[in-house]
């Protein structure tokens, strides 16, 4: 009987710890910063609950040309521009791409979510007035179906966001209605066709 309450106590000892430890692993997990470019130079960071990646950064202009834009017409070339915002007072017509710029160093940006409708990657360019000293841009690549979310530029000189790019790529493919129609058209053959076999 001893030997047998022993190894319950063990058991419920090992049960117990077990909860603990994975209630804490579970407790600490945050979302990381994901940091475009190297610290130190300007720099900007957004969470990773809103961005997947930073595609790349630099000085220069987002113009969204491909043959001008340097993320178009270098990593970024598979991508296509899709519109230019800049700021809360002029959001694109198409997307409505609008962003805010608090203190001249973060912000909040948002886009209408019926762009991931049409497009399986999204990414957004950050254009800032860097005074000419590197970076003064930068490409995060979106998590997929965000479509709001926060940024922060750290600049050793510079000004604020002059404004911001949506970029998108892999073009979501929705069946025509036709095919539909064709599709349930020859289901109807079918079912009619056995039925005509079975009353031969």
């Amino acid at each position: 009987m001893m030997k047998n309450m022993n190894t319950n106590t063990k058991i419920w000892s090992l049960m117990t710890a077990t909860l603990f430890s994975g209630l804490l692993v579970s407790g600490t997990t945050t979302a990381a910063e994901i940091i475009c470019t190297d610290p130190e130079l300007n720099h900007m960071s957004m969470d990773d609950s809103q961005a997947s990646a930073c595609l790349d950064s630099g000085l220069g202009n987002l113009q969204g040309d491909s043959t001008l834009d340097p993320f178009l017409s270098g990593v970024g070339s598979e991508y296509t521009f899709l519109e230019k915002s800049t700021g809360t007072s002029s959001p694109t017509p198409m997307y409505s791409l609008s962003y805010t710029d608090e203190d001249n160093g973060s912000g909040t940006w948002e886009f209408d979510s019926s762009v991931w409708d049409s497009y399986g990657t999204i990414a957004l360019g950050f254009k800032f007035g860097g005074g000419n000293e590197p970076d003064n841009w930068f490409v995060y690549e979106l998590v997929s179906g965000v479509s709001s979310g926060d940024w922060l530029y750290d600049a050793e000189q510079g000004q604020g966001l002059s404004h911001m790019n949506i970029y998108a790529k892999d073009s979501v493919e929705v069946p025509e209605p036709g095919t539909l129609a064709l599709f349930g058209l020859g289901i109807v053959g079918l079912t009619l066709t056995r039925r005509k076999t079975r009353a031969s």
